[in-house]
Formats: C-alpha cells, sequence, structure tokens
C-alpha cells in the first residue's frame, strides 16, 4: 500500500469531505481516503498495482475540488 496527501482546495462545508471520500473511494484500487476541510487536504491509502495518483487526482478534480499532489510514497 501506498499513501498520497493532496491539497484539495474549494471545501466550504461539511459535506465536502463525505463527498470527496466517496468519489475517491469508489476507485478500484483505494483501500481509504480522508479529506480534512479545515486543512485543505486529502489523504489516500492506495494499492499503486490498481490505481495511479494522476486517477486519484483526477477524481478529486471530478467532483469539483482543485487537487495538487504535496506527497507520495510507500505507506509503512
Amino acid at each position: 500500500m501506498n499513501a498520497v496527501h493532496i491539497q484539495t482546495d474549494g471545501m466550504h462545508c461539511d459535506d465536502c469531505p463525505p463527498r470527496i471520500e466517496a468519489k475517491v473511494e469508489s476507485l478500484p484500487g483505494v483501500r481509504a481516503a480522508r479529506a480534512y476541510r479545515t486543512m485543505h487536504l486529502t489523504s489516500v491509502l492506495y494499492d499503486p498495482e490498481l490505481v495511479d495518483i494522476p486517477t486519484i487526482s483526477d477524481q478529486i478534480a471530478d467532483a469539483g475540488f482543485g487537487a495538487h499532489v504535496l506527497t507520495g510514497g510507500r505507506a509503512h
């Protein structure tokens, strides 16, 4: 499993994080996604053999939010 942290712009209310999490978690290979409105951050745990970082970032953008990859790498 790998982890990626994505700056997520445009979260304005408490309904935004669950919307992002559901959208990202619908991708095959995503184990978990957590969006933090006050930090403007989404953290994702994923299997790199099934999904890549650009696909995850695009999924956030498709949900209507800005997405800029901050870090990505192997989870311990």
